[in-house]
């Protein structure tokens, strides 16, 4: 499954429902999680984690994106729909 995760509030509950094989994306706010700093990242869970793109450069996050976390732009966001049966919007 794909989470699409839109809020950082929602990464408290999200941790509840993540399984080995499902992938992260980070989007809007959300991608703020992604840097290492910020007080939320140690909510993201242990598993395939990308954070969009485009949101991470409106937000001036690219240089301090988390090394395990890979951005992708709107055609990666299409093909992690495309590979994962669902998705769920948090």
């Amino acid at each position: 499954m794909l989470h699409i995760v839109s809020r950082l509030h929602r990464l408290e509950t999200l941790s509840r429902y993540v399984s080995a094989k499902d992938s992260l994306l980070l989007v809007e706010e959300a991608v703020y999680a992604a840097n290492p700093k910020h007080h939320k990242h140690t909510l993201l869970p242990s598993i395939e984690i990308k954070a969009l793109e485009p949101d991470l450069t409106a937000r001036g996050l690219e240089s301090v994106c988390a090394s395990h976390i890979e951005a992708v732009d709107f055609a990666g966001f299409v093909d992690l729909t495309a590979e994962h049966g669902k998705s769920i919007t948090w």
